[in-house]
């Protein structure tokens, strides 16, 4: 899988995170009477409506996080739905009803202590359980958010592979068969790329709101990126398909002329084995024409047997002329 498949699988995966943190009209009636009244004893005031807020904040982001106002309401009652608004002063000596002396806390552990103060211990044990909560709930956000991350990332990087791996079996570098099994992988990691993206951007989105608010503005953007990063890669691709092609025709153009030189020393060589075969022939022919001529039978019978010794010298057999089986005539009886 290319470097360029994996970045846009992690852009529009990340462009996908949608997460949305409570606010007071999100919640519904039982949770929302709670940030208001909780730890308040009868015929004291309610709390306004910025310290119900600061009421809200103390519940870990991520335990009021949803993909919208409703679900994220619901997750924030289901948080609250075994904790109490525990004073860290206690009531009963003097303690403020304000947010800042209050701890979202486990019911049974604020009905434990009574009316004792809570200690420095146990003020680090909740804080440690907020973290611990925030970090469960971010966790429990990405995963949710994973398979739809996964998802896109594979139909990302599918079929950008198809067509790398489609243009390799054109080129004769692959079969189908190891394009298929290519194409399957890159998909694979295209998912999980995808997937670990969408994991990671919702569980930061989750457990910080500043975060939330970043990439919802940030989604348009991401989604553009992606795109756009799809648009340059798959033009690359055939640049980088016509580049490989182009390379391997100026090879092959390389050899048809390496190919065509040898053949044209090959013709070069015959040609001039030819001119000397010529002037080779030529001497022979003046050798012939110029040689002295017996009068007589006498004299016919001495060329006749110096021509034989001329053809022979050039290779000529009776396969060629059967005058020359041998250098006596048939029809003449032999010298005396």
């Amino acid at each position: 899988m290319s470097e360029d498949s994996q970045q846009n699988s992690a852009f529009n995966a990340a462009s996908t995170t949608n997460i949305h943190h409570a606010k007071l009209d999100d919640l519904p009636l039982n949770a929302k009477h709670r940030l208001y009244k909780g730890g308040i004893r009868p015929g004291e005031p309610y709390r306004t409506d910025i310290q119900a807020q600061e009421m809200l904040g103390k519940i870990p982001p991520s335990q009021r996080a949803g993909i919208d106002g409703k679900s994220a309401g619901n997750n924030a009652q289901n948080y609250l739905s075994d904790k109490h608004a525990s004073h860290v002063k206690p009531h009963s000596k003097g303690g403020s009803n304000h947010p800042n002396n209050i701890k979202w806390e486990n019911g049974k552990d604020n009905i434990a202590r009574g009316d004792k103060p809570m200690s420095w211990q146990e003020q680090i044990k909740l804080d440690a359980k907020w973290h611990f909560d925030n970090l469960a709930g971010a966790v429990k956000a990405g995963i949710k958010a994973a398979p739809l991350g996964a998802a896109i990332g594979a139909a990302t990087a599918a079929p950008f592979s198809i067509l790398i791996n489609g243009l390799r079996v054109v080129r004769g570098e692959i079969s189908a068969q190891d394009a298929a099994l290519e194409t399957v992988k890159d998909t694979v990691v295209g998912g999980t790329v995808g997937g670990a993206t969408a994991f990671g951007t919702t569980a930061l989105a989750a457990a910080c709101p500043p975060i939330a608010i970043a990439l919802s503005a940030a989604a348009p953007a991401l989604a553009v990126v992606g795109v756009s990063g799809m648009v340059y890669e798959f033009f690359k691709i055939l640049d980088d398909h016509k580049q490989i092609v182009r390379a391997y025709y100026q090879s092959l153009t390389q050899q048809q002329l390496e190919r065509l030189q040898e053949i044209e020393n090959e013709l070069i060589y015959e040609h001039n084995k030819n001119l000397e075969f010529l002037a080779e022939a030529k001497a022979v022919n003046e050798e012939i024409k110029n040689r002295p001529v017996a009068p007589g039978i006498e004299g016919a019978i001495q060329r006749y047997m110096e021509s034989v010794a001329i053809a022979k010298s050039l290779g000529l057999t009776s396969a060629d002329n059967k005058l020359l089986a041998d250098s006596q005539l048939p029809f003449l009886p032999p010298l005396p």
